[in-house]
């Protein structure tokens, strides 16, 4: 092999490394520990990662780094460091660094210890890469990129036109700042001037060879700057006529001079950096786009056991990395083809390594672009995160054993009836509280623990503060487990004072054994507090309430009920006056009972009383009493405090009335001599009578439904449905009732008995629904006919009438049957098959008795049905009566 094919070779090679190295996600350094030789080496991912420039960091990377390493992690950094110097163990540490423009991130710093070609110089070799929230990097990299975008738009980019014979024809103003040169001093000449001398031949060889076939030439070549030569750039695309002839040239440069001398740099650095590549903590890999290996590290080639013979030349997949599945292999060849179209690959994957022991890989796979942007090289990468995920794994189940348990105990804390609370004596605040407290006291937990300490000592009611005055002291002589009980009053949030009994023990000392927090329970003891002074208090109470509870449900007459009911109260309280106030929908009022003592000033007979002048009544529509024992320090309003005086009022209560949901009235009390305090018995014995005039308003009123429903069930069932005149069952029961009445009274009793003529042929001729109109156009007209509160209308079957007539003799019987003959004719119901008329008519019987013991009802109907018999016989449309007499 020729020197110069091995130095291509070489130079091939070299490009393979530099191109690996500059894919490398993170900082490459290289730094002497153990001399001041600056032999130092940082890469240019310096910029990327800290926002400051190779050139511009100090040639002691330790001291420097540290200098943007966070002040709270420089010693946990230095330990390791120093670690790795005295073991020669690898470095593998995370912390957090400083950037130049002054964020924070987070970076993992991995390195060897290595020894110089001089056998004495220690070197650490490792590579530092952001670790920090991906969509953070994402987002930093994002706003680089577009400053990066926008600077080399609006700064870098060199446009020009000209002529196919080179002249040029425009310039834009980046072009004239790069070369130094004025617009008139470039527009009409030829470009020649400006080509660095020895590439102008393969310049004007390549612009030549611009075509319809080739249109679009890539040109790097030098050029004569105004900071002297310089490489650049160009896109040169020629313009064609419709005949295909090349008019113009559209060219678009940029400066690339920082990127030979990077080149350049990296070619000389190239060995070092094959150094750094093979000794770098990670398991990288260089692969063509179809998986064909073309370079391993000796990381990944030591931690497999392989040398490189065995990997480089064959798919990454059949490399005997390690115990590698037909799963693990397949799912290798869908990452690669991935990659291969451009995707960013990471995963994670469990083989079995050299000791058969699991392992986990965090395997990831990019592609690399070449300057067209096609996919040329995969860069592969892996790091062994078994410990790690091991480790992580043991957290997340020691996490989830903490959060059951926390949840567990919260559980138990919700599910006891009292407020479980830890307070710290130091702060003067909880720290704990339970949710019992939104149930006991309304409060919140975070309402306590955030509270300021004197909104907690206001809390407490006026002759209980004392207890929080100097409040560690009361727990200095307390032993162990021994338990302090207090009760003590606290306001509720809505303003109620609530008796509660704490029961507290120690929960935590400082080293000198004094308490700084205590556990406590709190339990609500109001109930029993109230209860205490009702048991001296309940027996009038209750005498009282047996009273005018068994007067109000032996009687149904609620005016009875309220009047009894105020009578009592006034009796029992020794109060001046005693009142009911109904209150109406409109917002009026009336006094529905009233009891008032001799002496009393004023009469309660005004249309407004003052207690319902009040606009807002949610307190009384809650049930809620006003109480007032003396009303010179009540917040009335000036009309409502001047009708109290006219009544010369001095204390008063007033307690609702509610009928369910409805604001009834008010129980109203009143004090006239002197101011008086109402004890709370007295509150609660009027509100328990005014409970009981509600069920008394209830019953009163539910007796006014029944009567009222049971008046209209009774009409319901005496009424026929289509007619809606009487039906048979209510002419029955009128029949017998004024039969026997009449018989008493040994008056005329009249009945007249009709149908409609040939009516089923009406129903065959005009359908039922006609037949039913018929049948209610004859009851109506029945009911205008027969007009005496005495008389009945009855629909007694089928098309078939009935008329009772008391006191009622045939001759005005006949007079009737004969008027709701003509009446029935009038109506003019056509009634074309009728044999009688072309209208509809009817026959009618009439039959007139005295009612006696000798015959009955049924003989007086069967006498009337007789006589319509007589009726049809004669030719139908008439009347025929006749008048019972009964033999001697």
């Amino acid at each position: 092999m020729s020197g110069n094919q091995a130095e291509e070779q070489l130079s091939e090679v070299e490009q393979k490394y530099r191109t690996l190295v500059e894919q490398i996600p993170g900082v490459i350094y290289i730094s002497p520990i153990n001399t001041t030789a600056k032999v130092a080496y940082i890469s240019p991912q310096l910029q990327q990662l800290l926002g400051i420039a190779p050139e511009d960091w100090n040639p002691g990377f330790l001291n420097s780094w540290s200098d943007y390493t966070h002040p709270d992690d420089r010693d946990r950094l230095w330990q390791a460091v120093n670690t790795t110097i005295a073991t020669g163990e690898p470095l593998s540490v995370e912390y957090r660094m400083i950037r130049g423009d002054g964020k924070t991130i987070w970076v993992r710093n991995q390195a060897n210890l290595v020894l110089c070609a001089d056998g004495q110089t220690q070197l650490l070799q490792g590579l530092v890469f952001d670790i920090s929230e991906l969509k953070q990097a994402e987002a930093v990299l994002q706003e680089s990129e577009a400053r990066s975008r926008a600077i080399l738009e609006d700064q870098t980019e060199l446009i020009a036109r000209g002529l196919p014979d080179g002249t040029v024809t425009f310039v834009n103003e980046a072009f004239c700042r790069f070369f130094g040169l004025k617009r008139e001093e470039i527009i009409a000449q030829h470009y020649e001037p400006v080509v660095f001398e020895e590439d102008r031949e393969r310049v004007f060889s390549l612009v030549n060879s611009i075509s319809l076939e080739n249109p679009v030439i890539s040109i790097e070549n030098r050029a004569i700057a105004c900071e002297g030569v310089r490489w650049t750039q160009w896109i040169i695309r020629g313009i064609f006529d419709d005949e295909g002839t090349i008019v113009e040239l559209q060219s678009v440069g940029r400066d690339i001079t920082h990127h030979k001398r990077v080149e350049q740099a990296l070619s000389e650095n190239e060995q070092k950096f094959r150094a750094i590549f093979n000794q770098t903590i990670q398991f990288m890999g260089l692969l063509q786009p179809n998986g064909i290996v073309l370079e391993a590290n000796q990381t990944a080639l030591d931690f497999a056991g392989i040398n490189r013979e065995e990997v480089v030349g064959k798919p990454f997949w059949e490399a005997k990395w390690w115990t590698i599945s037909l799963n693990t292999q397949e799912q290798l060849k869908t990452a690669i083809a991935a990659a291969a179209n451009g995707e960013s690959i990471r995963y994670e994957v469990d083989l079995l390594g050299r000791d058969h022991q699991a392992i986990t890989i965090d395997f990831s796979l990019r592609p690399i672009l070449d300057e067209t942007g096609r996919i040329n090289l995969l860069i592969s990468e892996g790091r062994d995160i078994t410990e790690y995920q091991t480790a992580l794994h043991e957290r997340h189940k020691a996490e989830e054993g903490l959060r059951s348990s926390q949840d567990f105990l919260q559980k138990v804390a919700n599910t006891v009836p009292h407020i479980l609370y830890l307070f710290d004596l130091l702060q003067g605040t909880s720290v704990y509280l339970n949710e019992k407290s939104v149930t006991i006291l309304g409060y919140s937990p975070e309402e306590f623990c955030h509270a300021d300490p004197q909104w907690l000592i206001n809390c407490f009611h006026p002759d209980d503060q004392y207890l929080c005055y100097n409040l560690p002291s009361r727990f200095v002589n307390l032993s162990d487990n021994e338990v302090l009980s207090t009760e003590y009053r606290f306001r509720h949030k809505n303003g109620e004072w609530r008796w509660l009994n704490t029961r507290e023990v120690v929960f935590a000392r400082d080293p000198n054994g004094t308490p700084t927090q205590i556990l406590g329970s709190v339990e609500d003891i109001s109930t029993r507090k109230q209860a205490e002074g009702m048991l001296r208090q309940q027996a009038e109470g209750e005498r009282l309430i047996t009273e005018v509870t068994q007067q109000i449900r032996q009687s149904l007459n609620l005016e009875e009920v309220l009047n009894t009911t105020v009578n009592s109260i006034r009796q029992c309280l020794g109060s001046d006056s005693v009142a009911i106030y109904q209150l109406e929908s409109d917002g009026s009022g009336n006094l529905a009972a009233a009891s008032v003592g001799d002496g009393y000033p004023q009469r309660l007979e005004q249309t407004m009383h003052p207690f319902s002048i009040e606009q807002d009544f949610s307190h009384y529509y809650q049930g809620l009493p006003t109480v007032l024992h003396d009303i010179q320090e009540s917040d009335f309003s000036a009309d409502v405090f001047e009708l109290l005086q006219l009544y010369q009022v001095k204390a008063a209560m007033v307690v609702p009335i509610l009928n369910g949901e409805h604001l009834w009235g008010l129980l109203i009390v009143h004090q006239c001599g002197a101011p008086r305090y109402w004890q709370a018995f007295e509150v609660n014995l009027l509100q328990q009578l005014a409970s009981q005039v509600a069920i008394a308003i209830h019953q009163s009123v539910l007796y006014q439904q029944v009567q009222a429903a049971n008046k209209e069930l009774h009409r319901l069932a005496t009424l026929d449905g289509l007619t809606q005149i009487a039906n048979r069952r209510r002419f029955d029961q009128y029949l017998e009732a004024e039969w026997q009445r009449l018989k008493r009274e040994q008056l005329s009793l009249s009945l007249i008995l009709f149908d409609v003529d040939f009516f089923k042929l009406y129903n065959d001729t005009y359908g039922h629904l006609a037949g039913d109109d018929c049948l209610r156009q004859l009851a109506s007209a029945l009911k205008n006919i027969v007009k005496r509160p005495a008389d009945l209308v009855a629909r007694y079957g089928g098309e078939e009438f009935a008329v009772i007539l008391p006191n009622t003799e045939i001759q005005g019987a006949s007079y009737v049957a004969q008027t709701i003959r003509q009446i029935v004719r009038d109506l003019a119901i056509p009634h074309t098959q009728s044999r009688v008329c072309d209208r509809v008519t009817v026959s009618l019987g009439v039959v007139s008795i005295v009612p006696n013991c000798e015959i009955s009802p049924p003989d007086l109907i069967n006498a009337a049905d007789k006589a319509l018999y007589l009726a049809k016989q004669q030719g139908r449309d008439r009347v025929h009566a006749v008048c019972v007499v009964i033999p001697s």
